[in-house]
């Protein structure tokens, strides 16, 4: 979390936006898009029931592993599966690996095997990092976490390894949004890019309401980073204003499409505004905003849940299977009915 208090002032005075206009008259635009796309499945959709596994936890929602998941997925209609390396066991948010290597590697062998058995694809894995924190020591340390995690992703086959930017520190007042993404953010960035490109691995930056909420600090990040094995995580429910605590009232669909140029992976969300928002997202407007690109890689959905929300998975006598299924059949019904 921040630890600076969203506010219009210290916004504008820590980050200059430059409309996403400025940059929708550079879009290249190809022929409008009527094929099919291939539909994803993050394992954050079930982040609940996955935490009450990987934690041994016999209280609140239903625990379910990371091959049921994958299981589910198929049967589901899934084309492809984002396995989050949270759900690999002896994976941690704030160390190094807490197994054994061997056992980790043998774990992402068995997810390989599994899906190459069932004949869905792995469109990607991610892991939780740093990269604004003030202290080096716990950069260099992030670092460090995402290449090994890049290791295993190699091992697992997938061609993504998803990274986040940073929360909003407490100097940022001080140094300006510029220079922390400049100094911090974006020789990480390059560090694991260069990386990547050695384990066959692409590093997909995602735009999580952090240092990164705009199309605009999107392209200026991955244009200082500047190398071919970087691209965005899209992200379609965290485009907002910077450090304001919501997207409501901005242009999500103008951002999303402003940076498809750079995508190479999406995070569908049911909610463009934040996930404490109660506007839906207009999945047949996204989907045209695409067509209209050269994207054609995988479309995944994560779907999240709020203390408050009907059908939380802590409520349910099974993991949300339904609730993932549902909307599932919506993103389809949207791509089918925008050809």
């Amino acid at each position: 979390m921040s630890s600076v208090e969203p506010n219009e002032e210290v916004s504008k005075h820590v980050y200059e936006h430059i409309p996403t206009s400025h940059y929708l008259r550079d879009i290249p635009k190809g022929p409008y898009y009527k094929g099919d796309f291939k539909l994803g499945l993050n394992f954050y959709s079930f982040s609940h029931n996955l935490n009450s596994w990987i934690n041994g936890s016999t209280e609140g929602a239903p625990p379910i592993d990371t091959m049921q998941v994958i299981r589910f997925a198929k049967e589901a209609g899934f084309d492809a599966v984002d396995i989050t390396s949270y759900y690999i066991p002896g994976y941690d948010n704030m160390t190094m690996p807490t197994r054994p290597d061997e056992e980790i590697f043998e774990y992402a062998r068995n997810i390989k095997k599994l899906c190459t058995e069932l004949g869905i694809a792995i469109s990607g894995t991610g892991v939780k990092n740093d990269f604004a924190d003030p202290n080096e020591e716990r950069r260099l340390l992030d670092i460090k976490r995402t290449k090994y995690w890049i290791d295993v992703a190699a091992e697992m086959g997938a061609p993504v390894m998803r990274v986040f930017n940073g929360a909003v520190p407490k100097d940022i007042e001080q140094l300006g949004w510029e220079a922390i993404a400049r100094d911090r953010i974006v020789p990480a960035l390059k560090e694991c890019a260069e990386y990547g490109a050695s384990k066959g691995v692409i590093i997909g930056m995602q735009n999580h309401g952090d240092m990164v909420c705009t199309a605009d600090q999107v392209i200026r990040i991955l244009n200082w980073v500047d190398h071919p094995n970087i691209g965005l995580i899209n992200d379609t429910g965290f485009f907002k204003k910077f450090m304001h605590p919501t997207g409501l009232n901005y242009a999500w669909y103008d951002d999303i499409e402003a940076v498809l140029p750079y995508t190479v992976n999406f995070q569908v969300k049911r909610k463009p505004a934040g996930s404490n928002t109660d506007q839906l997202i207009d999945l047949e407007e996204l989907f045209r905003r695409i067509r209209g690109s050269n994207y054609r890689g995988y479309i995944p959905i994560e779907t999240l849940w709020v203390n408050g929300d009907e059908n939380h998975p802590q409520q349910l006598s099974e993991p949300p299977y339904e609730q993932v299924k549902q909307f599932l059949a919506q993103l389809r019904a949207a791509s089918e009915s925008t050809k």
